[in-house]
């Protein structure tokens, strides 16, 4: 008799693995119930994007300087929306705001969610892998600070999430020390889980970066790409989708490592934005067996300046990331 497979949801996970206090607990259920909620939708509307008229840009700026599309204000609009809802998030910090959105609470211990609506959205025209990005904190404070200081001075990421809409939905859920895959099932609208943790693979031979920018990279990070293609053994492979999420789960599942590295002269601090890009990736990363660093230092151990501070990323499996720690000049001793 053929055996019929036993899933878990991201309830599920978090019922067994939190250590927390009942009221925390039930602010990170209500919280990750808006995130699967706010993937169904974009799941949905992404699957009608051209029918409906609602792809391509929105004609306007955001707060990065960049081309906003449609589906960036819609990505917005739907998780700000869930997050109201729940009445357990303080306050939320989004790429498409300058300044982060202080919401009504009801319940007893709030929490700081930051997040990156829509990530890869120049993906869309184009029907490629895009996502959404979350990185949940704790308030370290409890007195009225502002939205501001309350991410500048949260804790680490209490839990990070991403959203991946591409031939199947799936949620990255990292929490307690574990990472773990849902996929969305079309028939009853749940994201269903193994249950066994997400570990990068051993031995990875991917690398996932932008070549057309290696003229502007420092020397030691020329050297590491041509190294990795001709006289590593074995080579590594080269792997970009030009959408974060979309990257670093084929990496995650794979065994491969990102690089995002900052450039010479203006762009010297990097492009990716450090509380709801790099953090979460760093938190997932971390919690499945890697690493992720600024090219320098443990990007965990940044302590942000600034709400939308850009950061280089490179984050992998930690053979490969010491790996190119060492070849760059920078190993890491203490990680």
């Amino acid at each position: 008799m053929e055996t019929v497979p036993s899933f878990i949801t991201p309830f599920d996970l978090i019922m067994q693995k939190t250590s927390a206090t009942e009221s925390e607990r039930i602010s990170l259920l209500l919280v990750v119930g808006a995130i699967e909620q706010g993937g169904r939708t974009m799941a949905a509307l992404l699957r009608k994007g051209p029918l409906l008229g609602i792809t391509g840009s929105a004609l306007v700026k955001n707060i990065q300087g960049e081309e906003v599309q449609k589906l960036d204000q819609i990505g917005q609009e739907t998780f700000l929306s869930l997050f109201r809802r729940t009445r357990a998030v303080r306050s939320i910090l989004s790429e498409e705001a300058e300044d982060p959105e202080s919401l009504s609470v009801e319940q007893i211990n709030p929490l700081l969610v930051a997040m990156d609506p829509l990530d890869g959205s120049s993906n869309i025209s184009v029907n490629a892998p895009i996502g959404s990005i979350f990185g949940v904190f704790r308030p370290t404070h409890s007195d009225p600070a502002s939205p501001a200081d309350l991410f500048l001075r949260a804790s680490s990421p209490l839990l990070s999430a991403y959203l991946l809409y591409s031939v199947s939905t799936s949620l990255v859920l990292s929490f307690a020390g574990e990472t773990h895959v849902f996929t969305l099932d079309p028939d009853s609208g749940e994201f269903l889980g193994t249950g066994v943790p997400c570990r990068f693979p051993e031995k990875g031979k991917i690398y996932s970066t932008n070549e057309a920018y290696l003229p502007h990279w420092e020397k030691s990070l020329q050297e590491y790409a041509a190294w990795i293609k001709t006289e590593r053994k074995p080579p590594m492979i080269l792997r970009y989708i030009g959408a974060l999420v979309g990257d670093f789960h084929r990496n995650l599942l794979k065994g491969g490592i990102y690089l995002y590295p900052a450039e010479a002269g203006e762009k010297a601090s990097g492009k990716l934005r450090l509380l709801y890009e790099a953090y979460p990736m760093a938190h997932i990363a971390k919690n499945a067996g890697g690493i992720a660093t600024d090219g320098k230092r443990d990007i965990l151990t940044i302590e942000p300046r600034s709400l939308h501070q850009r950061v280089p990323l490179v984050v992998g499996p930690s053979d490969l990331v010491h790996e190119f720690q060492e070849m760059t000049g920078n190993p890491l001793s203490d990680i």
